[in-house]
């Protein structure tokens, strides 16, 4: 039985005397026993008869340090994920092993060369820290985050430029809530493209960040003090640079603009008055005193040099560049307790708590609180928490702003940052960056392109709906996530208005269907003008589109006609794209081209009899052979491949995000291709690459958790059949436009096998519902969602010191029937969140 030990185990065990070793950088000697556990486990493989890998222990004492530290460093690696050696043994072998292990870890740490420490810091290693040591184990160490200062996120970035220019009411709004960007700023932060948590404390400043900023500083300033000089007549008030660039605040704060309308040189009084405008307005704080006086010199002389405008607008860039701009700081304050650690000052707490919620700034009843010592026990950051939580209007704004297109945009909610977690841990906007040949999913799939994020966009546009849904409900979120069964598929408008839309066009159809309206529709037009205005979904204010008339006729004869209810667009709108429904294994809707130009009175009559979707305006709605977000096309085009499915990438997402599992990144000397074969299925591709010995002692954590869900194609369509998509198995050939390549097909096979959930659990399963419905189950899953919340909430991998924090917010997801409101409450007011110690 294998044994996989994990590093935050390790870590525990105190090291005894006889594996300690000095600090000095000399040479390792190996102790007999390490030297007896080598040759013992492997020596058949790395020794002096043979060496796989070209790896050999036999000489290891007779290497240089620094090739001694690689090869322990390689060796760490082995025995930490349970991949060597290759049967680990049982009884005092395995205790054998486990001397070698922690003999290894010694050596390795005391010599500040452990590659794998290095590793845990980092986005995506947070599994490295044992699961059970965390939710089990006896607590040994009182929690805290190590002091740290950490670049701000790029939705934080957009706040604080709102900030600077002090926007309020709709205006603000409009830049806040609804996605706008400012024409002259680039946001100089990029998160990375993947599941999981992505914004984390480690990342700097560098040489890229500050180019940018200072282009971003200097458009900035320039617009701070474009309304003072309009006053002075410097610049007309329609004078812009560049056409495209037409917005600026409408006012200049009155410090600066004192400084700009005054005749001669601005007192020291003045120019200190504008320093602390800037620093209130960029950093929210004042200068103090060695600030104002190093900003006073700057400023006289550059306004000595080159004017009041230009002097003032150098003070203005240069606090946009300090780093503190771009950087949240939380060090602690006061005198550390008897661990060592210092709770947050009341105005670092207020940003913590703020930033950790949102993406603004602290509101001002939580600075107030901060300013009046009412910011520093465990009820007062709970008082806090839980009111901006059930504020919802503070936070509030779109999902995703950068889904917004030419016709759709992104949803709004009153707290985004809650559903972000959740969309990074899943990680289906990961579809947005898959392409796909339209022509396999019988032209029903429109990659991105200039201005629309195309089908997968409005995909993670439908899974972020029903996302925030369940967030909001705030019941068994997580069960309820994996096990939803109520869908939205081009809900475009609430319940209420796509009713009534339907109600009134119901009512023109059933009114008018036997009327002339196929041979002359501008007479039945005409004739019924005022009852077809009063129908003002229609948008048909007079008699001059008989031919719009025609078509809207011709739709509800397809629709009304059959029985079913037509989509609330037709499909000759403007900027109509929808035409994803089959990818949920729903009918089509007609496509754009159904009823010719709406400027033709001409009847066009369809040879072809086709079946259309009968839309359900009340919405989510039940789909069928759909069990959760993890059936949902979004996540299963994000983990799939170009042209297949990829029962790795989707088993692996399981395995480390469900199951709190580690697997090793494919090594570099690997090439992991799937090989080509016309005559059978992916999944017996896969098997044939992977199932070998020296690939399946990591293959094994993924591909039987992934294989569960062949059910569903790369376009996330369920299926029973996989096509076999080569030439000599093509059945008929199409265009690729209205007709389409058809194969022969082979039965899917769905069969899987869950390990590491529960021993109840675990075992053999029959497809992508069997498997949901056991994971959906497990303590282990829950609590490994709990683990990522923790990473995306305290930016950064849990230590072994944080067990108590997550099993607090582990207990208060039980206890509240599933309330993840009540996680996020539990978090922000742990010693994790409270507590820093100096690294």
């Amino acid at each position: 039985m294998k044994l996989y030990l994990h590093l935050a185990f390790v870590l525990a065990i105190p090291c005894s005397a006889a594996l300690a070793v000095e600090s000095q950088p000399t040479a390792i000697q190996l102790p007999p026993e390490v030297r007896d556990a080598l040759t013992a486990h492997c020596g058949d493989c790395h020794g002096a008869d043979a060496q796989e890998g070209d790896v050999r222990f036999d000489g290891l004492d007779q290497l240089s340090l620094d090739a001694q530290l690689d090869l322990l460093n390689r060796a760490q690696d082995q025995l930490f994920f349970g991949l060597m050696p290759p049967d680990q043994p049982a009884g005092p072998e395995n205790e054998e092993l486990n001397h070698l292990r922690r003999w290894i870890r010694a050596e390795l740490k005391s010599r500040d060369a452990s590659k794998l420490d290095d590793k845990i810091r980092y986005p995506g290693n947070g599994n490295l820290v044992d699961h059970d040591l965390l939710f089990s184990a006896p607590i040994t160490e009182k929690a805290y985050t190590p002091a740290r200062r950490w670049l701000v996120s790029p939705q934080i970035f957009h706040e604080r430029v709102i900030d600077v220019f002090g926007l309020t009411g709709q205006e603000r709004d409009s830049y806040s809530k609804r996605g706008n960007t400012f024409y002259g700023v680039t946001n100089p932060f990029l998160l990375p493209e993947r599941s999981g948590v992505r914004y984390f404390d480690n990342e700097s400043l560098n040489s890229g960040h500050l180019s940018v900023m200072m282009d971003n500083a200097k458009w900035i300033a320039a617009k701070q003090i474009r309304a003072a000089r309009v006053k002075t007549q410097e610049i007309g008030p329609n004078e812009y640079p560049n056409a495209k660039d037409r917005w600026a605040p409408r006012e200049t704060p009155v410090a600066l603009e004192t400084i700009i309308l005054k005749k001669g040189f601005p007192s020291d009084e003045e120019i200190a008055a504008a320093i602390q405008t800037q620093f209130d307005r960029v950093l929210r704080r004042p200068a103090d005193e060695s600030e104002t006086a190093a900003y006073l010199d700057l400023t006289r002389n550059a306004i000595q040099v080159s004017g009041n405008t230009l002097g003032l607008q150098q003070m203005l860039v240069a606090v946009l560049l300090e780093s503190e701009f771009l950087y949240r700081l939380e060090f602690g304050a006061g005198e550390p307790d008897q661990f060592g650690r210092q709770k947050l000052s009341p105005r670092e707490a207020s940003y913590a708590i703020s930033y950790a919620l949102g993406d603004r700034g602290p509101d001002p009843q939580l600075l107030r609180a901060a300013e009046e010592g009412r910011l520093n026990t465990r009820e007062d950051y709970r008082r806090e928490v839980e009111r901006l939580l059930n504020d919802q209007n503070y936070y509030s704004g779109q999902i995703d702003p950068t889904l917004n297109g030419k016709h759709y945009r992104s949803n709004e909610t009153p707290h985004p940052r809650t559903v972000r977690f959740f969309r990074d841990f899943l990680g289906y906007p990961g579809a947005l960056k898959v392409f796909k040949d339209s022509s396999r999913s019988l032209g029903k799939y429109m990659n991105p392109e200039r201005g629309t994020q195309g089908t997968p966009g409005r995909l993670v546009l439908e899974a972020d709906r029903v996302i925030t849904v369940h967030v909001e409900n705030d019941q068994q979120v997580f069960e309820r996530l994996l096990t939803f069964d109520e869908f939205f598929v081009y809900h475009d408008k609430d319940n209420k208005a796509g009713q009534q839309i339907i109600e009134e066009w119901r009512s023109v159809y059933e009114t008018l269907k036997d009327a002339d309206w196929k041979e002359n529709p501008t007479a039945v037009l005409e004739a019924n003008l005022e009852f077809i205005k009063s129908r003002k979904s229609l948008r048909l204010v007079d008699a001059s589109r008989p031919g719009e008339f025609l078509n809207y006729m011709h739709y509800f004869e397809e629709s009304f006609g059959q029985g079913k209810t037509p989509y609330t667009t037709p499909p000759w709108a403007h900027g109509y794209y929808l035409h994803h429904a089959p990818l949920y294994n729903l009918l089509p809707t007609p496509p754009v081209d159904r009823y010719g130009s709406w400027k033709s009175t001409e009847y066009r009559k369809n040879s072809d009899e086709a079946e259309y979707w009968d839309y359900p305006t009340q919405q989510p709605f039940k789909i069928e052979n759909r069990l959760g977000i993890l059936t949902h096309p979004a996540w299963l085009i994000a983990h799939s491949s170009n042209f297949h499915t990829d029962p790795v990438r989707r088993g692996r997402w399981v395995r480390e995000k469900l199951l709190a599992g580690r697997v090793p990144d494919v090594p570099i000397t690997v090439d992991a291709q799937v090989p080509e074969d016309p005559h059978k299925s992916f999944r017996q591709r896969v098997e044939l690459v992977t199932e070998k010995n020296e690939c399946w002692k990591c293959h094994q954590q993924m591909n039987p958790l992934g294989y569960a869900f062949e059910a569903f194609d790369d376009f996330g369509r369920f299926r029973s059949q996989e096509p076999l998509e080569y030439p000599e198995h093509q059945l008929k050939k199409g265009n690729g436009k209205s007709t389409f390549d058809e194969f022969e097909t082979v039965p899917v096979v769905t069969t899987g096998e869950l390990v590491g959930a529960d021993p109840r659990l675990d075992g053999q399963v029959d497809d992508t519902f069997d498997l949901i419905d056991r994971l959906v189950r497990s303590d282990r899953v829950r609590q490994s969602i709990i683990r990522h919340a923790f990473r995306f909430y305290l930016g950064r991998n849990e230590m072994p010191s944080d067990a108590e924090t997550l099993r607090d917010a582990d207990r208060a997801y039980v206890e509240s029937d599933g309330s993840f409101q009540a996680v996020i409450v539990s978090l922000l007011t742990s010693d994790s969140f409270m507590y820093r110690k100096p690294q």
